[in-house]
C-alpha cells in the first residue's frame, strides 16, 4: 500500500525520541534514551530508544521496532492507520486508500448514535431531563457539551437504528450497539441514560449507560471491550480536560461519570474519570503527556479509600506527585456538588493533603495510636515505603511521610528518621549490579558498522577469550544478525553498550588495520595454545613414533613463532 520511500521519509521526518517521549518519560543514557517500558509492568527502566538508528527495544519484555511499530502498539492501530496518522503528523502527503477504515467507520457510527440518543432525550423524555437538571443540578449547556442522551426501552427504536445509523445489523452487532434476542435484536442500552465516552482525540468510542428504572439490571453498564474501547487506558473527559490539565499542571481524577460532570459544572475543567476500573500504568502514561501532578478525588467509602491508596502507590512508583481530597460527610464529588454546590467542591480541593500524608492517615485508622504498640505498627507499615522512596531518591516524599507520621504519633521527625533507617540498612546498602563491560569494543564496533568485515570479526572473536563470556552474542554474530536482533540475545547491561558502540563511528580503513593487527595476535595465540597442548600430551605418550611426530610439530611451531616475532610471514 505504501512505498518504501514514503515509509522512510515518514521515519526520517519525525524525531523518534520526541515522539515516544509523549508516551514515555525518557532520560539520556549514553547515545540512547531510557525509560519505563509502556508495554509491560516495568519498575527498573529497561526500555531504550536509539535516535540514530531510529528504533526502540525493551530488554524486559522484548518489544522492539521503529516509530511505526511503536505507534501501532501504543495506540492499538493497524499498520496502514498508523502510517496515515504519522504522515499527517509529519506533514507528508502520501497516497492513501480512500476507503473508510474500520476505526473511522466505528467512531462515525457511534458519533451518530450519540446524536440520536441526545435528540431522544431532548425531544421525548422530559422526565429524564428533569432528573438531570433538578436532581443532578446539571445545566442544559453541560448536557449539550457532554451530549447526554437516552435510549428508550422500545422495540421500534431498536429496529430503526440500522437505517438511522446507515449501517447493517451485522456491523451494529459487531460494534456492540445491538444485542441479539432470539431471532431479533435490541439496543444493549435500552432504558438507560446515555453518556458518550470519547478517546483522547475526541472520537466517540463507547458509552456508559445508567439504568433509570430500579431493579431492571445493573446500575451502570459500559460498552463491551474492543480494540477501540479499553477501560484500562481510557479516561472519561480527557479530550476536553487535556488543555486545562496542561495549563494548570495537574489533573483531578474522579471515579464516576457524574463526578466528572459535576466538577465540570462547578467550573473545574481539569477533571477526568476512571471507567469503573482501577487506575493503571496505561492511564498514567497518557496523563504523563500533560502533567506529573495528580489530585485524587475518589469515593469516601471504604472501597473508594482503598482504591485511592492503590492509585497513590502506583502513581508515586512512576514519579508522579500526588494529593488526595479528604471528604467524610459525602460519598463522592457529585453528592457534595448536589448538596453544597460548586463552592464546596472548590473548597475541599483547596485543602487536599499530600499522597504520603493520606497513606499515613489510611494506615492509622485501624490502629490505637494512644499506645506504643499501635504507633510501632504504624511505623512498620510505612517503613517499606520510606525505604523505597529513599532508595529511588524521592526525598520529598520521604520528608512528607515523616512529617505526617510525626503529627500522628507525637514522635519527633528526628526520632522517626532514626527508627525508619534502623533495620533497613540491608536494603539501602544493596550494591547496584555492575554493568558487564565488553572488551574488544573495536571488533563489536566494526561488526555493527561494516557488514563486509563481519566474517573476519567473527573468526577473530572465536579465537579470543571474549567469546567464552558472550557465547549467545557470538552465535548471533555468526548468523549475521543486525543490532536490533542482537539485543534480543543479551542482557540489558551488554545491550546498552552495544547501542552505544553502534553510534561511535569507525572508518573502513581504520577497521581493516585493527583487524590485521588483532589477526596477528590471534594467530600467535593459536600457535602458543597448540604448543601448550603438545607439552601437556608428551609426558603421557608411550609410542615412540607418535612422540617423535609431536616433537617435530612443536619445533615447527616454535620456528614459526620466532619468525613472526622478527617480522617475517
Amino acid at each position: 500500500m505504501f512505498t518504501k520511500e514514503e515509509l522512510d521519509e515518514i521515519k526520517k521526518s519525525i524525531n523518534i525520541v520526541e515522539f515516544i517521549g509523549r508516551y514515555v518519560n525518557l532520560q539520556k543514557a549514553g547515545s540512547s534514551y531510557r525509560g519505563l517500558c509502556p508495554f509491560h509492568s516495568d519498575n527498573d527502566p529497561s526500555f531504550y530508544v536509539h535516535p540514530q538508528r531510529g528504533f526502540f527495544h525493551c530488554f524486559g519484555c522484548g518489544e522492539k521496532g521503529d516509530i511505526i511499530t511503536f505507534y501501532q502498539k501504543i495506540e492499538n492501530l493497524s499498520f496502514s492507520e498508523a502510517v496515515k496518522r504519522l504522515a499527517d503528523y509529519a506533514g507528508i502527503p502520501i497516497e492513501v486508500d480512500t476507503a473508510e477504515s474500520e476505526y473511522d467507520r466505528y467512531t462515525a457510527i457511534l458519533s451518530r448514535l450519540a446524536g440520536i440518543y441526545y435528540r431522544e432525550l431532548r425531544e421525548n423524555n422530559d422526565d429524564i431531563l428533569k432528573y438531570l437538571e433538578e436532581k443532578r443540578k446539571i445545566s442544559p449547556n453541560t448536557i449539550s457539551e457532554f451530549q447526554l442522551g437516552y435510549s428508550p426501552d422500545e422495540r421500534t427504536f431498536s429496529l430503526s437504528l440500522p437505517s438511522k445509523l446507515r449501517a447493517d445489523e451485522k456491523s451494529l452487532l459487531q460494534f456492540g450497539v445491538l444485542l441479539r434476542r432470539g431471532t431479533s435484536f435490541k439496543d444493549r442500552f435500552a432504558g438507560r441514560l446515555m453518556i458518550p465516552i470519547d478517546n483522547e482525540s475526541g472520537r466517540v468510542v463507547g458509552f456508559g449507560g445508567r439504568i433509570m428504572v430500579a431493579e431492571q439490571g445493573p446500575k451502570y453498564i459500559n460498552s463491551s471491550e474492543s480494540k477501540y474501547f479499553q477501560k484500562n487506558r481510557l479516561l472519561f473527559n480527557l479530550s476536553r480536560a487535556k488543555a486545562a490539565i496542561k495549563q494548570l499542571n495537574y489533573a483531578v481524577i474522579a471515579e464516576g461519570y457524574f463526578d466528572v460532570i459535576s466538577l465540570f459544572e462547578a467550573g473545574i475543567s481539569n477533571a477526568v474519570g476512571l471507567l469503573g476500573t482501577a487506575l493503571t500504568e496505561k492511564h498514567l502514561r497518557i496523563l504523563g503527556n500533560y502533567t506529573r501532578n495528580l489530585l485524587f478525588f475518589l469515593d469516601s467509602d471504604a472501597a473508594g479509600q482503598a482504591a485511592t491508596l492503590r492509585s497513590v502507590d502506583i502513581a508515586e512508583k512512576t514519579d508522579f506527585t500526588t494529593a488526595v481530597v479528604m471528604m467524610r460527610d459525602y460519598k463522592d464529588p457529585a453528592d457534595l456538588f448536589v448538596t453544597e454546590g460548586a463552592k464546596a467542591l472548590k473548597e475541599v480541593l483547596a485543602v487536599a493533603i499530600p499522597g504520603a500524608a493520606f497513606r499515613v492517615e489510611f494506615y492509622s485508622r485501624k490502629l490505637d495510636l494512644s499506645v506504643p504498640q499501635g504507633r510501632k505498627h504504624l511505623i512498620e507499615y510505612l517503613r517499606p515505603y520510606v525505604v523505597s522512596f529513599r532508595n529511588s531518591g524521592n526525598l520529598a516524599t520521604v520528608q512528607s511521610t515523616v512529617a505526617a507520621l510525626s503529627e500522628k504519633t507525637g514522635y519527633s521527625e528526628r526520632e522517626l528518621e532514626s527508627a525508619l533507617r534502623s533495620g533497613s540498612s540491608r536494603d539501602a546498602g544493596k550494591e547496584l549490579r555492575s554493568a558487564v563491560i565488553l572488551k574488544l569494543k573495536d571488533h563489536i564496533r566494526i561488526y555493527l558498522q561494516h557488514p563486509a568485515l563481519r566474517e573476519t570479526v567473527v573468526k577473530q572473536l572465536e579465537l579470543m577469550e571474549e567469546s567464552r563470556n558472550l557465547k549467545e552474542l557470538l552465535k548471533g554474530m555468526k548468523r549475521g544478525l543486525e543490532l536490533e536482533e542482537l539485543l534480543d540475545l543479551v542482557e540489558e547491561s551488554i545491550g546498552r553498550e552495544l547501542i552505544d558502540l553502534a553510534s561511535i563511528c569507525i572508518d573502513y580503513e581504520t577497521a581493516q588495520k585493527i583487524l590485521r593487527t588483532t589477526g596477528e595476535y590471534a594467530n600467535k595465540r593459536l600457535v602458543e595454545e597448540e604448543m601448550a597442548e603438545i607439552d601437556r600430551k608428551l609426558p603421557n605418550v608411550k609410542d615412540v613414533g607418535t612422540k617423535r611426530a609431536l616433537l617435530v610439530r612443536r619445533i615447527e611451531l616454535r620456528r614459526l613463532l620466532d619468525r613472526k616475532m622478527k617480522g617475517g610471514d
